[in-house]
């Protein structure tokens, strides 16, 4: 059957190409709500993932685009390398590794580590098309017709939310990547790519996965005050950059804990200073999640936990 069906799968897709079109057909989603994780309050909307249910033929063709894509970008050597997420031979467990090292090579030269864990709200659901499209043709080189077919895949989508036997009006979207479809991860990725300069600026360490950010600081105990003053304006920088990107930090799931040897556990005295963002104080916590793994103050393997899916 597929030696029949596939010559004109693969005239679809080169005629898409070709023109730099999108089928309008395809950009018409079905969203069923799913909880993010088992145990959230059912009756909150934050609760909710907004998955799109595509179609195969549109899945497949996004799925030629993306090889090309990720091909194009390898051999320019253009992703960050500060992102781990939606990449060959990266995953939550290389993100985790490199963090806990840095921390645990820290911890043993005697300094303290100040680790703060950033997310986003709604961070899909807010990308800009017009910056996105602007940053796939300046940063990333993608000109002609290929930049014309990521205009077109981007422009006059709508969805519908489907519960139960439930369903919504119409929505025309003005931003976002939809979720459930296979370009908007390496989309989200490029969007948010030269996030990693405004960091660099502030000479603090930085790592991602996906929307889910890590910053980090090393000192001897005696600089303590140097590093909560530079990381808070590494993290403003960092909150300046997302308005300008129309995305936005979730300040209610921003978590400090800072980290020591167990030997110079006390020198902390107490779990540590906070950290003044604006009118936000977030006071440090002893253990915080990174990525599903518990990190506590002594980084000790004793209380290490990791919640699988």
């Amino acid at each position: 059957m597929h030696t029949l069906i596939s010559p004109f799968v693969s005239l679809f897709v080169n005629k898409s190409l070709a023109d730099g079109v999108f089928p309008s057909v395809f950009k018409r989603a079905v969203v069923h709500p799913l909880l993010k994780k088992a145990g959230l309050d059912a009756s909150q909307l934050k609760s909710y993932r907004p998955v799109s249910n595509l179609s195969f033929l549109s899945k497949l063709l996004e799925r030629v685009v993306q090889v090309r894509l990720q091909a194009f970008l390898d051999s320019n050597d253009m992703l960050p390398v500060s992102q781990s997420a939606y990449r060959q031979f990266h995953s939550t467990e290389t993100a985790v590794l490199k963090v806990y090292n840095d921390l645990l090579l820290a911890a043993d030269s005697g300094q303290v580590s100040a680790l703060c864990l950033l997310d986003l709200t709604a961070a899909f659901d807010t990308v800009d098309h017009d910056l996105l499209i602007l940053r796939l043709e300046r940063q990333f080189g993608l000109r002609g017709v290929i930049l014309q077919w990521f205009r077109s895949y981007l422009s006059d989508r709508s969805f519908r939310v489907v519960l139960g036997s439930k369903s919504s009006f119409v929505v025309h979207l003005q931003c976002s990547v939809p979720q459930g479809s296979v370009l908007d991860p390496r989309m989200f990725i490029m969007y948010t790519a030269d996030l990693a300069d405004a960091v660099a600026e502030h000479q603090v360490n930085f790592h991602l996965f996906a929307d889910d950010m890590q910053t980090y600081l090393h000192c001897l105990p005696s600089d303590v005050d140097r590093v909560v003053c530079q990381l808070e304006g590494c993290i403003i920088e960092i909150g300046h950059w997302m308005s300008a990107n129309r995305l936005k930090l979730n300040a209610d799931k921003i978590e400090l804990v800072w980290t020591v040897s167990r030997h110079n556990l006390s020198l902390l005295g107490g779990c540590g200073p906070s950290l003044q963002l604006g009118d936000d104080v977030i006071e440090p916590s002893d253990p915080v999640r990174l990525l599903g793994v518990t990190i506590v103050a002594d980084l000790g393997l004793d209380r290490l936990s990791v919640k699988h899916a």
